[in-house]
């Protein structure tokens, strides 16, 4: 049997290698030897479960912090002033799609939402 997370991966597999080449679910269920109406089942079950997040304010050590602009850069390898907080995110989009990123800074968390904002 197939878990949620089994399914999950298998969609994002999906989505990196096979639909940027035109490649219906359907197709890559059959290729894959996953039965279609298990992965639509899991996938019309878990595509309705989001939820609405509201963020207030800033952390006080990312309000005393200067605006640093480097796109570039990846987080794990960007210098951050240590702070008491560590932020988790973890989202679940109506695709499918699961991320998850631990120990984030507010920069790290800011730095994320801004490329997510980029596959809108």
């Amino acid at each position: 049997m197939y878990s949620s997370e089994d399914l999950e991966r298998f969609y994002f597999q999906y989505q990196t290698e096979a639909m940027p080449k035109g490649i219906s679910i359907e197709q890559f269920c059959s290729r894959n030897k996953v039965p279609y109406n298990i992965f639509y089942k899991w996938y019309k079950d878990t595509r309705n479960k989001i939820v609405e997040v509201k963020v207030d304010g800033l952390p006080t050590s990312a309000q005393e912090e200067p605006k640093q602009e480097c796109p570039s850069q990846e987080p794990s390898s960007t210098v951050t002033k240590p702070s008491g907080v560590r932020i988790l995110v973890e989202l679940r989009m109506t695709n499918g799609l699961h991320i998850s990123q631990k120990n984030l800074s507010y920069q790290e968390l800011k730095r994320l939402i801004e490329k997510l904002e980029g596959l809108c």
